[in-house]
């Protein structure tokens, strides 16, 4: 599932910012997010767009004209050519507030409330009616997703996209898409987009790991993938050549070759007649500014997912199978916690996920993963703490 980048949400809470009289900051119905906006913008009760931090927003778009100077971002190619330009929505701080997001009025986004139709007392959105899969076009309208309505993209993905054209030396080029009807990518939920979770998730049992700020790798032999090429090795959303045009071999396919993932993957489906993907966080030298300073790469595994059966491998028998196939699990932080018995609010979550590494600097965040006999569920945090000083 792609991610909710844009969505109408209803306007919670607007309350002013102290020791200002332009400021407010204002809070959603069921997400834990909060957005500084301008003073009297919003009230309780009101429809709004919002747009997530990492969400990428057309440049040429003059709703956002005001975000130039401090949101734009552009992609070059290695000859300086502009391949690509828009706007990043991040967090930031505000007269000591963490903003993160950005949220305008419904009524900024005529193509939105053009689709907007009024059923049974209710409203609901229009989609397209030949929109894949949905044999109702109409969604309920707090909470739709208008991600590919507003053009919205994820700055991280159009990075991906572009990097074989910047000379990014994590590039690689393209086999095809991630194999997505096997798979699920690496995305996960964050908790601000979670609050009814604080209830319902009561009474589970989860396992906690550190979250490494690299870039996300499949690793598969499946022959249900693919009967004549079942090596499979991609990012977080392509699939990757072994080799790039100039010979060289992209890092995703280093790692995989470093560690023995494929010889070893393909031992175990011939062995348990089980197909496995395995998917982990590459980090090192090169890498997102290789904040954790490792010296090396390394290709630390997340989690483990069973092609023949479409399922999860349990996160307990992740670390035994890293440990039979000789493969570095990411960093445990607590192998057995009742997460929502423990913590009870938002801002308690939030300040669960600051930490350090096992190097002590400071962590991106955590991941949760349930351990119990309950349908598989898990969700990421990330720290502020670690956003702001990223964006310093």
């Amino acid at each position: 599932m792609a991610r909710k980048l844009a969505s109408i949400v209803q306007i919670a809470s607007c309350d002013p910012i102290p020791d200002t009289d332009r400021l407010s900051v204002a809070t959603m119905v069921g997400k834990g997010w909060k957005v500084v906006t301008a003073r009297d913008e919003f009230k309780a009760g009101d429809l709004a767009c919002y747009m997530e931090i990492d969400s990428y927003l057309p440049a040429d778009d003059e709703r956002y004209a005001f975000l130039r100077d401090r949101c734009l971002r552009r992609f070059v190619s290695k000859s300086g050519n502009v391949l690509c330009e828009g706007l990043k929505i991040k967090t930031i701080k505000l007269r000591g507030v963490i903003s993160q997001g950005l949220l305008m009025p419904l009524d900024k986004f005529p193509e939105v409330k053009s689709r907007i139709v009024d059923y049974d007392g209710k409203q609901y959105l229009e989609l397209d009616p030949e929109h894949e899969g949905m044999d109702n076009p109409l969604v309920d309208l707090v909470g739709a997703d208008v991600t590919a309505l507003l053009h919205v993209e994820h700055y991280d993905e159009v990075k991906e996209q572009l990097s074989p054209a910047m000379g990014n030396p994590i590039s690689a080029d393209a086999l095809g898409k991630f194999p997505s009807d096997y798979v699920p990518k690496t995305d996960e939920e964050r908790i601000q987009n979670l609050g009814d979770w604080f209830e319902k998730m009561k009474g589970r049992v989860w396992q906690v790991t550190c979250k490494h700020d690299g870039t996300s790798c499949t690793i598969a032999y499946s022959k249900m993938i693919d009967e004549e090429n079942p090596e499979i090795v991609c990012s977080r959303n392509l699939r990757l050549k072994p080799e790039q045009a100039d010979g060289k071999i992209p890092v995703y396919w280093q790692m995989a070759k470093q560690y023995d993932v494929l010889n070893k993957l393909k031992g175990l489906s011939e062995s348990v007649g089980i197909e496995y993907a395995v998917q982990g966080e590459i980090v090192g030298p090169g890498i997102n500014k290789c904040k954790n300073k490792e010296q090396t790469y390394k290709f630390l595994v997340f989690r483990i997912y069973d092609i023949t059966h479409q399922k999860w491998v349990n996160p307990v028998d992740t670390v035994k199978m890293c440990e039979m196939l000789g493969l570095e699990h990411v960093q445990i932080v607590k192998s057995n916690f009742a997460f929502f018995d423990e913590i009870k609010t938002m801002e308690d979550a939030l300040k669960f996920a600051e930490g350090k590494t096992a190097e002590g600097n400071e962590r991106e965040g955590v991941v949760l993963k349930t351990i119990d006999a309950l349908p598989y569920a898990s969700f990421k945090i990330v720290s502020n703490k670690y956003l702001m000083k990223q964006e310093d």
